[in-house]
C-alpha cells in the first residue's frame, strides 16, 4: 500500500532512471560526422566535375584556335592569319565559354582565356582560368578554403590546320 511519502517524489527523482532519448543522442553523435563526411565528399565531387569541365573547355578552345587562326582573313574582317586578336580571339573565346556554361558553379564572367599560336603547322595553346564557387555549407570551407571558392586552371594545345596555299 502506498503512503503519502511515496507520492511526494520530485520530477528529478522520477527522471533519474528514465533512459528514453538515449538512443537519439547516440544517433546524433554517430550521424553528424558521417553526414559531414558525406557533404565533403559531395563537394569534392562537384569540384572535380568542374575541373573536368574546365579541362574540356580548354580543349574546345585549342581545337577552335587550330582552325580559326589559319582561316581565311576575309572571315575575320581582314585580320592577319595566326594572330589571336580581334574577331579570331572572340571566336576562340566563344568556343571556351560554350564549354564552361556546362557547370553552373563556374563564375564564367571572371574567366581568363589566353590564346597563343604560331604559324602554319604550328601549335595553338589555350589557357583557361576560372573561379569555382563551392556551394555546400561548412563543406565549402573544408574543400575550397575559407573563401568558399577555388580557381581552376587548365591548358590545352592543338595543331594549327593551316593550308600550304594563300587565300585569294
Amino acid at each position: 500500500m502506498k503512503t503519502d511519502q511515496d507520492t511526494s517524489q520530485t520530477p528529478q527523482d522520477s527522471l533519474k532512471d528514465d533512459e528514453r532519448g538515449a538512443v537519439m543522442v547516440e544517433f546524433l553523435i554517430a550521424f553528424l560526422p558521417i553526414f559531414f563526411s558525406f557533404w565533403c565528399i559531395l563537394q569534392s565531387a562537384g569540384l572535380y566535375s568542374a575541373k573536368l569541365v574546365v579541362m574540356h573547355s580548354a580543349y574546345l578552345g585549342a581545337r577552335g584556335a587550330g582552325v580559326v587562326l589559319a582561316d581565311d582573313p576575309k572571315n575575320y574582317g581582314g585580320e592577319d592569319q595566326f594572330a589571336a586578336n580581334g574577331k579570331r580571339h572572340d571566336a576562340i573565346q566563344k568556343a571556351v565559354m560554350m564549354g564552361l556554361i556546362a557547370n553552373g558553379s563556374l563564375q564564367t564572367t571572371t574567366a581568363d582565356i589566353k590564346v597563343s599560336g604560331t604559324g602554319r603547322r604550328g601549335i595553338a595553346t589555350v589557357e583557361v582560368s576560372v573561379r569555382y564557387r563551392c556551394g555546400l555549407p561548412v563543406a565549402d570551407k573544408v574543400v575550397c578554403g575559407l573563401g568558399g571558392s577555388k580557381v581552376l586552371k587548365s591548358k590545352a594545345s592543338f595543331a594549327i590546320h593551316g593550308a600550304d596555299y594563300k587565300y585569294p
